[in-house]
């Protein structure tokens, strides 16, 4: 039976939680527009501030065409056809070269479809394992169409699924034209369409996280808790992001426990975040063994030496970016004995510097800086002319352009995660769309502890596009209303 002392402990504790995340992702948040704002000032591009005020009153003219002219209806297939259209016209025109860590995944897929699995024995895979399921993905599309091309068009479907989940999240949180809007935006938002012309695993892993989020947010019925972690599961064996998730589930179940205590039903919501976990774990430790009984993965399908993530994330010389002055712990077999050298490491680098200072630089080198072009246009020569050789605008000059786009609709959806989390604030009844600050206040916190690169933003970004729907919302229904009062 639930007393009055229960229910007053647990809402007491709900709030707390609750107002610590708002208030520690308002920081960080607030935080990164001002180191955003000084990048800004620092590299003399001010004229990104210009694009943010052409970005805003594009939003407000859309606003009242959607009004006038566009129908619900249409909302999802204009969403699909600028997404679909963007990614594929970049693909084709921006042949990406296949570098880094991707052509080494690429090239051992083709190796699986010729026949040959020597690329196991690869220090690369024997370590980090997680990545080995991801190169079968590719082995798979490749024995089935012969070529990177479909991997690229697959890549473009998973990107517009993502816009669309996008939608439909919002959607159920705010109005379909708050979601339109925000999926739209996020249509055009030029970072991941720089992406899509890479073979990363970011984007069907990104996909499937987002729709396993989906069915555990919207009428979570036991089985749509089950399919939810069916899918973060799929998301997470392409790319290992799903701790972050998960982290946010228990914060947001903290930031609920209040009304499930009014509603008597702590037991049934425990029972439903518990079938989700053992689903999901059951479901790894499963192909994990399959994997390693096979002979697809002898040493498993873990991250094999997972402290070397933070070994780079505290690095205070590197600033947390990748570095191979203490590689060397990788080779040491022993976990015991490696734990104690990264203990020594980690120890050495915050004893040479302020850990403030250097969590500051952090933030700011992830958050605050330009989106990196190098995985797609590197390959581009950019002093070449665009057009006819009369024209004076070079490749330089047309990346830059895009890079302010992508810079204005970046700090646009910063500041409006401001604004949506005063709204929150003032909310009496807890909406689910919090979990998306509990997401993005465990991802802004993680990394502070591990390597951080700047494509490494792709994965939250369709968070912060899902909470501008708040303020849309609240901005279309203001406009509402003086339009009433002026009639």
């Amino acid at each position: 039976m639930v007393t009055f002392n229960s229910l007053n402990k647990s809402e007491f504790i709900s709030n707390v939680i609750f107002k610590l995340i708002l208030i520690s992702t308002l920081i960080m948040t607030v935080v990164s527009v001002f180191y955003n704002i000084r990048f800004l000032i620092t590299k003399k591009s001010l004229v990104v501030i210009l694009y943010l005020v052409v970005v805003t009153i594009f939003i407000y003219i859309l606003v009242y065409l959607i009004n006038l002219y566009i129908q619900e209806k249409f909302y999802i297939y204009i969403v699909i056809l600028v997404s679909a259209a963007l990614r594929f016209l970049f693909v084709i025109a921006v042949k990406t070269p296949i570098t880094s860590d991707f052509l080494i995944m690429y090239n051992a897929a083709k190796n699986v479809v010729a026949g040959d699995i020597s690329w196991l024995e690869q220090c690369f895979f024997t370590t980090w394992g997680y990545l080995i399921p991801y190169v079968y993905y590719e082995a798979l599309i490749l024995k089935l169409f012969g070529s990177s091309v479909s991997l690229l068009m697959l890549n473009i479907i998973f990107m517009v699924g993502t816009n669309l989940l996008i939608y439909l999240i919002a959607k159920e949180f705010t109005t379909p034209k708050a979601a339109f809007i925000s999926a739209f935006l996020y249509s055009i938002y030029p970072a991941p369409i720089l992406m899509s012309s890479v073979l990363t695993n970011q984007h069907i892993s990104l996909f499937f996280l987002l729709l396993g989020i989906y069915y555990y947010l919207v009428n979570p019925t036991w089985k749509r808790i089950i399919l939810s972690a069916v899918f973060l599961f799929l998301g997470n064996l392409m790319r290992p992001e799903g701790i972050v998730i998960f982290c946010a589930i228990v914060l947001h179940n903290f930031i609920q426990l209040k009304d499930a205590v009014k509603c008597k039903c702590v037991g049934a919501i425990i029972k439903k975040v518990l079938i989700l976990f053992l689903v999901y774990i059951s479901l790894y430790q499963t192909v994990n063994l399959m994997f390693k009984a096979t002979g697809a993965a002898p040493n498993g399908i873990f991250n094999n030496c997972p402290e070397w993530k933070f070994v780079l994330g505290m690095d205070s010389n590197s600033k947390g970016f990748y570095s191979e002055e203490n590689s060397y712990i990788i080779s040491i077999s022993d976990s015991s004995q490696r734990k104690k050298e990264v203990y020594n490491i980690i120890s050495s680098s915050l004893k040479s510097c302020s850990i403030p200072s250097f969590f500051l630089s952090k933030i700011e080198l992830l958050w605050g800086g330009f989106e990196t072009i190098s995985w797609s246009l590197s390959h581009i020569e950019t002093s070449r002319l665009i057009g006819k050789p009369q024209s004076n605008f070079t490749y330089e000059e047309a990346i830059n352009v895009i890079l302010a786009v992508e810079k204005s609709i970046y700090i646009l959806v910063f500041i409006a995660l401001i604004f949506t989390i005063l709204i929150l604030w003032r909310e009496k009844e807890k909406n689910d769309i919090n979990f998306f600050v509990a997401l993005i206040f465990t991802n802004y916190i993680v990394y502070l502890f591990i390597e951080i690169q700047v494509r490494y933003r792709y994965f939250i970004m369709p968070s912060f596009f899902i909470l501008l729907s708040v303020v849309l919302k609240s901005t279309i229904e203001k406009m509402k209303g003086k339009v009433s009062e002026s009639a």
